[in-house]
């Protein structure tokens, strides 16, 4: 991930990269483990681009969910062990993504949380962890 400017904020940019990746890896037999990792000092993953989402059209808002859930479950469901390297913050969607990982490696200054809840919303939007 590499998008310094948004601290790797999830948005259409985000998911167009991760939906190529994917396809490229699910189809490469000579990938054997997949390392997820930033570019951008201090940040995994900052979570929902919430002033791009701010500014999508209502009905813009369910296939733009709709992407980002389908995209983390192929991540999980990768047929070789994902690992996720965490050095900085991995927040809301950003840990979702860690979490859909087989295996979390964390930094000592890394941070994480569901910061959704501080708005009453359930975390578990991006990958269900639960069922």
């Amino acid at each position: 991930m590499n998008r310094p400017a948004k601290k790797n904020a999830i948005g259409r940019l985000f998911i167009s990269q991760m939906e190529e990746s994917l396809a490229q890896l699910k189809h490469d037999s000579s990938v054997r483990s997949v390392v997820l990792r930033s570019e951008v000092l201090g940040t995994f993953c900052s979570g929902a681009d919430l002033k791009e989402r701010a500014e999508m059209k209502e009905e813009e808002v369910g296939p733009f969910v709709s992407r980002l859930r389908k995209s983390v479950s192929e991540l999980a469901d990768l047929p070789v062990p994902i690992i996720a390297a965490i050095d900085g913050t991995a927040l809301g969607g950003g840990l979702e993504v860690a979490l859909a990982c087989d295996i979390r490696i964390a930094a000592t200054s890394a941070k994480m949380g569901l910061v959704e809840t501080k708005w009453a919303i359930f975390p578990g939007g991006v990958y269900p962890c639960v069922g």
